[in-house]
């Protein structure tokens, strides 16, 4: 491997040297992004440099700054990087499946290791699951997304943060425990592009919290009327959201979206029993309790 070797004269009168590749990085990765749903660069060949903000043993995503189109998946099975190592590399730009990736590399360098990751963009679960495409490749976040659905197999899972549902996935992790029905998570990890689906990837437990995060959301009771009642609940919100009903297990049972001003839900399909219904927006989970008859 070729390098060049520049020489300089630090404050202290000390002459340091620093390594500088050889190897002439030639796009960014929003360039190779193209900021389009496919990359306009297909079949060319370039040089890029980021950090590696997630690994597995075949595969790796690098990023180039924090935000969208700045980062990309690579398909390669010879080299094995570590997350927050900051790397050039040179390879083949394809759309596999209509996910922008690099492939078939040719040159591989580590220039340092151990650097911070870019920031992780905090995005809503519809959004992410409707026109994720600007963060494809990039480090994002959700925050207070109930599970919504955990039948994927796998141990994929929806999440909807009163947005609209998006797909946790398990390339590079599989929750332990498993995704609980009807908890709150924030999660945090890169986004993919498979089976016609954006989709986030956590790397590990640390990715992963568990509740509702502490200051970032109100939550209060609602007014429901009647209770008990038969076939429909009333009470009236500030804002539109989401409703979940859950059962005394835990299980959703009716999703519907409700807009502000009064409400009133049809649960006349509903068992005999006791529910709790969650109302979420992008601010605030507002709760109450009612019994089916």
């Amino acid at each position: 491997m070729l390098y060049t070797v520049r020489h300089f004269l630090t404050a202290s009168g000390v002459f340091a040297a620093t390594f500088m590749s050889a190897q002439t990085v030639t796009h960014t990765i929003a360039e190779v992004q193209g900021e389009l749903f496919a990359s306009p660069l297909i079949e060319q060949v370039v040089t890029v440099q980021g950090v590696i903000t997630a690994a597995s043993d075949y595969s790796y995503f690098i990023q180039d700054g924090s935000g969208p189109w700045n980062g990309v998946y690579v398909y390669d099975n010879t080299n094995l990087p570590a997350v927050g190592d900051n790397v050039i590399l040179q390879g083949e730009v394809i759309e596999y499946y209509d996910l922008t990736e690099i492939t078939n590399i040719t040159y591989f360098e580590t220039v340092s290791s151990g650097n911070d990751l870019p920031a992780a963009v905090e995005l809503m679960t519809g959004y992410i699951g409707t026109s994720g495409e600007p963060y494809e490749g990039c480090l994002v976040s959700i925050t207070n997304a109930a599970c919504t659905n955990t039948d994927l197999g796998f141990g994929d899972a929806y999440f909807d943060d009163g947005t609209g549902d998006c797909m946790i996935d398990d390339m590079l992790y599989t929750p332990d425990p498993a995704w609980v029905l009807g908890e709150y998570y924030s999660v945090t990890g890169v986004l993919t592009y498979t089976y016609e689906e954006y989709k986030i990837e956590p790397s590990s437990a640390a990715d992963v919290s568990i509740g509702m995060a502490v200051g970032s959301i109100e939550i209060s009771v609602i007014n429901i009327y009647p209770n008990p009642t038969v076939d429909a609940l009333n009470f009236r919100l500030n804002s539109n959201a989401k409703a979940y009903i859950y059962d005394t297990n835990g299980r959703l049972v009716f999703t519907q979206d409700v807009a502000s001003g009064e409400v009133n839900l049809d649960v006349s399909g509903l068992r005999l029993g006791t529910y709790r219904v969650d109302c979420v927006s992008k601010t605030s989970i507002m709760r109450a309790s009612f019994v089916k008859q």
